[in-house]
């Protein structure tokens, strides 16, 4: 008799339970949708994601969720959460009001920030840059050539640098000695032996940035400058400073290129020459180009060099350059672009096989 009893309680005891678990996406959807309507958009926020975690494609949970989370302030868990069902696969009134949300926000911050070419910024991997917290940068401009060089060198590399820190209120730079120290390293280096083939034909690059990560974590931005060109005579004072200019926009963050042939970050190739190469009269930042990284530095970065404590404020990057797929496309574009300007060049073949390896 006591075990027939004790049977009887459990079976009652798992039936309030089923019961119980079976009536809490509702319990919680009524305690959502009650702070909802008396503008408690925290609290609403809680229930209704609680909701959502049993039922996951309530349609009216749904919608109720992120009219809870659109009135919330934009915080990059927000935003990121709002995003996600914006471009979800569930095509429904919660996601069409996502979307809303992430054009108005997008618009937002384009309006305010003014043109740009941010969407040329990432690297195949994300955004990467440099945390505004750990500044200023540690530059070191390291002689690799054993030999001595005009002094017009660093005369015009601390001078394009300079030109960035006047130009962007945030940034500064500091020059250390030890390459091992440096965030930026500058490496003075001879230019290779193999750039020209017996015809005469050069095909070289003056300058090229490459970031060196591991996982998340930005270790270091490494310039690589050549000294002469083939035949042996310098770089002139006027290119060198323009390649630096250039070259310090990759190591800021500035992954690609501008399309736009009045900014810096413009990609410019000299087909008569066969090598990239730089205007010959001194440069300038472009509004564009300072647009650019003032946007690029208030969105949460994939890859950076320290982790970030204060994130009030910044984007979610996908609400301004969208998805990874659509991040890659772009970068696909670029490529293919590269290798038409200058298909004697490896970059843009490298970039290409890379950028097809991610999609």
């Amino acid at each position: 008799m006591v075990n027939k009893n004790k049977y009887i309680l459990t079976a009652v005891c798992l039936i309030i339970f089923v019961v119980l678990f079976k009536s809490l996406p509702f319990i919680f959807y009524s305690l959502g949708t009650h702070n909802l309507n008396k503008a408690n958009y925290k609290a609403a926020e809680k229930y209704l994601n609680a909701a959502l975690f049993y039922d996951s494609q309530n349609q009216d949970y749904r919608y109720n969720y992120v009219k809870a989370l659109v009135n919330l302030p934009a915080s990059l868990e927000n935003q990121k959460n709002v995003y996600l069902i914006s471009s979800g696969e569930q095509q429904d009134s919660a996601q069409s009001l996502a979307q809303s949300k992430v054009l108005q926000w997008r618009n937002n911050v384009l309006n305010n920030i003014g043109t740009n070419y941010i969407e040329q910024a990432p690297s195949e991997t994300g955004i990467m840059r440099w945390n505004i917290e750990k500044f200023p940068l540690k530059v070191s401009i390291v002689n690799e050539t054993k030999k001595d060089l005009p002094e017009y060198f660093e005369e015009e590399i601390t001078k394009a640098l300079n030109q960035w820190q006047k130009s962007i209120s945030f940034l500064k730079f500091a020059y250390v000695k030890h390459k091992r120290d440096a965030n930026i390293l500058i490496k003075i280096a001879d230019i290779p032996k193999d750039v020209c083939n017996g015809n005469g034909e050069c095909t070289y690059t003056v300058a090229y940035t490459v970031p060196v990560y591991s996982a998340k974590n930005l270790k270091q931005m490494v310039i690589t400058l050549y000294t002469t060109n083939p035949s042996g005579y310098y770089v002139s004072s006027s290119e060198l400073y323009n390649t630096v200019l250039h070259e310090t926009g990759h190591a800021l963050g500035i992954m690609g290129h501008s399309y736009n042939s009045d900014d810096l970050m413009h990609m410019s190739y000299d087909g008569n020459s066969r090598y990239i190469k730089h205007r010959s009269s001194f440069q300038y930042l472009s509004s564009r180009d300072i647009n650019t990284i003032k946007l690029l530095y208030k969105m949460l970065p994939d890859i950076t060099n320290s982790k970030i404590k204060n994130t009030k404020g910044l984007i979610y990057s996908p609400i301004v350059i969208g998805s990874a797929k659509e991040v890659l496309e772009r970068k696909l574009k670029e490529a293919k672009n590269y290798i038409k300007k200058a298909p004697d060049l490896p970059g843009g073949y490298i970039d290409l096989g890379i950028t097809y390896i991610s999609l």
